[in-house]
């Protein structure tokens, strides 16, 4: 149902607007493009220029990049320190997807065209052709829901008097990369809160990015978490020709990387769903040139999805499969070796501070310095690992295991406070009035995506914090991760967004018709049933 109030043929225009500025995250200046793009659409508005306290720019501390997150502060009057938060990110991945089509991707018309026209799968020519999909980057994630936000911030501002919360809009930066837009804004949700601000959910505009039929959307009620486990494998260096004199690192991971990629014992089902599976994304031998020698020092990391698991459950289950995977290596070697180390990174630090009386977390920070600018964190990280296993002379066979940046944590619904039970049953509201008129929209328990919805309120408790810190290499390095601050918050958390496919691909596609006839009512609703109920504070 399409809400009178918002005027989606301008809606479409600010999308295709906000589409041809280029935001793809870690390029210098192009997500602060973004910001400054976002800040200008909205400081001609009466309230704005009335409370130019109210519209500003923050800073992401430590940032090298120095970018910026908007913030778009509606004050309700009469006061009241209740509040909802949307929010969403600014940046895209890179156009390398797009192949010859690249230039034109930040012009979604003549993207479309031009993509319709291209070598590709019938499905995406029917559906472009068709007139109901624009493709280009960014157009699914996430610009359009970020421009539906927009419609709603500027209609509320431009009638305060339906106000009855507060609206607070923060749109981020890097939330393709580490999340260091969102960490900005947890450091000031924390001093509002300190302010006795109340916070009644918050929005995310994150895309479905549906299997489905291109007619069936979803609100989401949580966010998976993401954590990316690494092994280091440390052998024995040894010509080729003398084999059985050394030890293959290579050999020892390859053994633990199969015990580890699609193990079911990492897979997780909650509330009846299954989850995907563990899998690797890099392998590195460290070395700089070719050699004919057993190498000795092999790592690998791993993407991990999850929902409950914590921190120290998934720590273990590779020390296990390590002691396994390393017996089954010695054998096949049949070096004569049968006894295997096994260290976690907060071990491998603590024998190194013993053995140097230097801090470790010293060391990192100027390792990370002396690494080339377009390595990425992940390399630097084992990098410094595998120089740490030098420094404490860690001799073969081992493993060293532990943590990689990123890390998001999970965010789901549990059902246990009043917020989080009025944020399902508003959800449920909503769905069931668009059955009524023939729209699909289903309830899913957790957003299979990540999103910045994972930072609202961390679910663990100090022991998962103090595992964390100490096993996550790299966690304390750069900008803050606000772990404790946001152990500090509670926010119940929704995803209300477009219908989408292929994101970060050529074929990247938003669905026009549930962008513009569906989610601004969806949106606006929601803040209505909301805030419905709230009395004055």
């Amino acid at each position: 149902m399409r809400r009178k109030e918002l005027d989606s043929e301008e809606m479409l225009r600010f999308l295709l607007d906000f589409c041809a500025v280029n935001t793809i995250n870690g390029r210098e200046g192009c997500e602060n493009n973004g910001t400054k793009f976002l800040y200008e659409s909205l400081k001609t508005i009466p309230y704005f220029q009335e409370n130019p306290e109210c519209l500003f720019l923050q800073m992401v501390e430590g940032d090298p990049l120095k970018r910026k997150n908007l913030v778009a502060f509606l004050k309700a009057n009469p006061t009241t320190k209740k509040t909802i938060i949307l929010s969403g990110h600014i940046d895209t991945v890179d156009t390398e997807a797009c192949g010859p089509l690249k230039d034109l991707a930040f012009q979604p018309l003549q993207y479309t065209q031009a993509l319709s026209k291209a070598d590709i799968r019938e499905e995406i020519r029917s559906e472009l052709q068709s007139g109901e999909y624009l493709a280009g980057r960014g157009v699914a994630d996430m610009k359009s829901g970020l421009a539906a936000q927009w419609a709603v911030m500027k209609y509320y501002a431009l009638h305060m008097e339906k106000l009855r919360v507060n609206l607070l809009w923060i749109p981020v930066v890097d939330e393709e990369n580490n999340a260091n837009g969102i960490h900005q804004a947890v450091e000031y949700f924390c001093s509002l809160r300190d302010e006795k601000y109340e916070f009644l959910c918050c929005i995310d505009s994150e895309p479905t990015i549906t299997p489905e039929s291109k007619e069936c959307g979803r609100i989401y009620l949580g966010t998976i978490g993401m954590v990316t486990p690494f092994v280091l494998a440390v052998g024995k260096e040894s010509h080729v020709g003398e084999y059985f004199e050394g030890i293959s690192a290579a050999l020892m991971a390859f053994h633990l990387g199969i015990a580890i990629e699609n193990n079911p014992e990492f897979t997780e089902i909650y509330m009846e769903k299954k989850y995907p599976p563990i899998c690797c994304l890099r392998t590195m031998d460290f070395r700089k040139s070719y050699s004919v020698t057993v190498p000795n020092r092999f790592a690998m990391y791993f993407n991990y999805l999850f929902v409950r698991k914590r921190p120290g459950d998934i720590l273990h289950l590779i020390r296990q499969l390590a002691v396994s995977s390393a017996k089954n290596a010695l054998e096949q070697a049949n070096t004569g070796k049968k006894a295997v180390k096994i260290r976690t990174f907060e071990e491998l630090c603590t024998e190194y501070e013993q053995k140097s009386g230097r801090s470790h977390e010293e060391g990192l920070k100027a390792f990370i310095r002396r690494c080339p600018q377009d390595m990425d964190i992940q390399d630097c990280c084992l990098h410094f690992v595998n120089e740490l296993c030098g420094e404490v002379q860690l001799e073969g066979p081992a493993f060293v295991i532990g943590f990689l940046p990123p890390y998001c944590p999970s965010r789901v619904n549990l059902r246990i406070s009043e917020k989080e039970r009025k944020v399902e049953a508003i959800a449920e509201q909503l769905i069931e009035a668009r059955k009524e008129e023939g729209i699909d929209i289903r309830l899913s328990e957790v957003y299979e995506g990540i999103s910045d919805l994972s930072e609202l309120g961390f679910q663990g408790d100090d022991e998962d914090i103090s595992l964390l810190r100490k096993n996550l290499v790299g966690l304390n390095v750069g900008t803050p991760y606000p772990l404790e601050k946001m152990q500090q918050l509670d926010i119940p958390v929704i995803n209300i967004g477009p219908i989408g496919k292929d994101a970060h691909k050529r074929g990247e596609r938003l669905y026009l018709p549930y962008f513009q006839d569906v989610l601004p009512g969806l949106l606006l609703d929601f803040i209505e049933k909301m805030q419905s109920d709230e009395g004055k504070s």
